[in-house]
């Protein structure tokens, strides 16, 4: 007897369960579904509908073997922690002290 796959409510064949953006089988690979239950592997799901980056347009994601990431939203915009620069200085916020000549 073939081996049937249980999830979302549904019956698949392991190699019919698959990632709607890259076809990979999800059989035992953690998975999630979005708004129209679509089926998505996980690094797919966060490229499609992550936030961008409003400095260089990527999305904001986990790192690779990461689950969460953090983000910055300043203005109603997003940014990765790293593109989010002083713009008197544009070295990073995060990282270094803003010294200004400006007054």
């Amino acid at each position: 007897m073939e081996r049937i796959l249980r999830a979302t409510g549904k019956a698949y064949h392991p190699h019919c369960f698959t990632c709607v953006v890259c076809q990979r089988s999800l059989d035992g690979i953690p998975f999630t579904v979005d708004a129209a239950n679509h089926i998505h592997c996980i690094e797919d799901f966060h490229k499609k509908f992550a936030p961008r980056c409003c400095v260089c347009s990527e999305p904001i994601m986990p790192a690779p073997g990461q689950e969460e990431t953090v983000r910055i939203v300043a203005l109603d915009r997003d940014f990765h922690v790293q593109c989010y620069r002083c713009e008197v200085c544009i070295y990073s916020v995060t990282a270094v002290r803003c010294v200004s000549t400006v007054v």
